[in-house]
Order: structure tokens, then C-alpha cells, then sequence
């Protein structure tokens, strides 16, 4: 099954992929002999967002809560980590120019708090554009996603190893697994759209929180309640992070 999108071509996204790469320890292990294949069944998102063929045995971990499609396929061999993760959501920008440069931002935020090397290109994926952002950061973490806009919404998928060795040996598993998406139309209700937006300030103001930017945080967080003003979650995370700016 080959990726056969219509693609019609946030910051945000990059930092909450590298920081949810970071902070995922709970994880199957399972050893590897050699470079998997990949898997003999198509996985479809339970929200119905996408299709992919993930790699050969690696742990599915879904995130049911999430109003996102969302999932991450996890690879444990010698205390080392590889992970492929896949996002669906509702289109939260105008067209491919804005995608882009929300990427470009969040690299540059990533960079002036983490340090590490960024590459970020404008390539050709199922026939139309997508942002191509390649990463290491100082404690070996090495990440190559791609993001577009496909069947009217958004997508990210994104590979991570936790040191070079791991990255460069599963790094064309992960290809061959992009080969295989296939964004499916899904159409977003205004309610269901919203409920992401307020999902990503959340989570967004949690990761910042965990880099130490509270300013970062305090912006996410207002700009949620601008579309919720009496969201708990929200007001909570306003509270924390006022009061350790004290």
C-alpha cells in the first residue's frame, strides 16, 4: 500500500515531539537481532486519521485521551531506544508557508534552550510539499520528521534514536514505514477542532514548563484561554507557572 495522500497544501510541534522523545520511559522492551522488517497488517488510527505499516514487532503505545490521532511505534535493543510516532489533527495553519515557518520557529526555540544541530528543507513527499527537519541535540538524541497537510488536516511522523548507532540502523525502516501512509478524510467538526487547540496549549505549556521557559509556557496558556477562559487545566497551569516565576 503506497501513500497515495491528495495533500492540499505548531513551533509548537517540534518542541512537543523532541520533548515527548525525551521524557518517554515507559516502554516494552524487546531485543533485536536484526534491522526489522515491516509489520504483515496495516495499522489504522482509531480516531481516523491515518493508515501506516509501522516496523516488524515494535510495541504499540496509543493515546486514547488524545482528541488527536496519535500513536508511537517503540524499539528497545541494549538499553537503546528508536521510535517512530505518528500524529493526525485538525489543519491549525493557513497554507504550507505558515507550516513551515511554525517549523523554522520551533527549531530556533529547541536550539536556544537545548543547543544541538537543526536542518529544516522544503521537500516533495506523495507528489506535493513537506517540511523536512533533521535534528541531534547534546545528549545523543538524533530525530528526522517530516509534517504536512494532507486530505485537509495535519500530519507529523517522526523517528528518534537515542544515540547515533540506533538512529543510522533503524533510520530506513522508518522510511520504508513512511512510504506506506496514507492520510484518510477525516473532516474535524468545529467542536472536535477546538478541542485540539486546547489540547496542544496544554500540552505545549506542560513541555515548555519541563524545558524551564515559563514565559514560553505563560504564552500557550493565554492563548488557550482565549478559547476557553474557564478551562481548568489552563487556569492550573497559569497558577504554577505565575507562581514559580515569583
Amino acid at each position: 500500500m503506497k501513500g497515495r495522500c491528495a495533500m492540499r497544501s505548531p513551533s509548537s510541534r517540534l518542541v512537543q515531539v523532541l520533548v515527548m522523545v525525551l521524557g518517554a520511559a515507559q516502554v516494552t522492551a524487546v531485543l533485536a537481532a536484526d534491522p526489522p522488517k515491516l509489520a504483515s497488517e496495516v495499522y489504522t488510527d482509531p480516531k481516523g486519521y491515518f493508515r501506516i505499516i509501522p516496523p516488524a514487532d515494535w510495541t504499540i503505545q496509543e493515546y486514547k485521551s488524545d482528541a488527536r490521532g496519535k500513536v508511537d511505534f517503540n524499539w528497545l535493543e541494549a538499553g537503546k531506544k528508536a521510535q517512530l510516532k505518528a500524529i493526525g489533527a485538525a489543519n491549525p495553519f493557513v497554507d504550507f508557508d505558515e507550516l513551515i515557518q511554525d517549523c523554522k520557529n520551533g527549531m530556533e526555540r529547541v536550539r536556544a534552550r537545548m543547543g544541538g544541530t537543526f536542518t529544516i528543507e522544503t521537500i516533495t513527499l506523495f507528489g506535493d510539499k513537506a517540511a523536512l527537519i533533521v535534528h541531534s541535540l547534546p545528549m545523543g538524541l538524533h530525530g528526522y520528521q517530516v509534517q504536512f497537510l494532507a486530505a485537509g488536516n495535519y500530519f507529523t511522523l517522526a523517528f528518534s534514536g537515542t544515540d547515533k548507532g540506533i538512529y543510522d540502523k533503524y533510520l530506513p525502516v522508518f522510511k520504508a514505514s513512511i512510504e506506506t501512509f496514507e492520510a484518510l478524510p477525516k473532516t474535524a467538526d468545529p467542536a472536535e477542532a477546538r478541542k485540539h487547540t486546547l489540547q496542544s496549549k496544554i500540552r505545549l505549556a506542560q513541555l515548555y514548563l519541563q524545558l524551564g521557559r515559563k514565559d514560553w509556557a505563560l504564552t500557550a496558556i493565554n492563548e488557550g484561554l482565549t478559547i476557553d477562559s474557564k478551562n481548568e487545566e489552563l487556569l492550573r497551569l497559569k497558577k504554577h507557572a505565575e507562581g514559580e516565576q515569583k
